[in-house]
């Protein structure tokens, strides 16, 4: 009866430790204005975020990016356009929006996704 005790609590620890691990997806607030002529911008809440954690955050909101043909997307420490920029980013529907919207956008897969972090230089590691 002892082993199968400490077996369960072992199973127990072993989960706990996978779940623990699985948890690190990004928790972010967002604030999404979108526009008549299909456009958006994205203003990503993630308080004392590394560059590392913006990128993963953007890419993490990409996902759930659903009726925009063309969506910009910025992290920042606050709320809105008020806060230090950590990250931004520019997401495309598909080539035909891209082109729709001047063409410059370039991708070799789609949805596309450009993620600019102009501080990662300057962060300690």
């Amino acid at each position: 009866m002892r082993t199968s005790t400490i077996t369960a609590l072992i199973a127990a620890s072993l989960l706990a430790s996978l779940t623990a691990c699985g948890s690190e997806d990004p928790s972010y607030t967002v604030s999404l204005h979108s526009n008549k002529d299909g456009s958006a911008t994205a203003y990503l809440n993630l308080p004392d975020a590394t560059s590392d954690d913006a990128e993963a955050a953007i890419r993490d909101y990409a996902t759930t990016i659903n009726g925009s043909e063309w969506v910009t997307i910025l992290v920042s420490e606050e709320t809105g356009p008020d806060g230090k920029l950590i990250c931004s980013a520019t997401w495309m529907k598909d080539e035909k929006a891209a082109q729709k919207w001047g063409g410059l956008f370039k991708s070799d897969t789609w949805p596309g996704l450009d993620v600019r972090c102009p501080h990662r230089s300057q962060e300690s590691t």
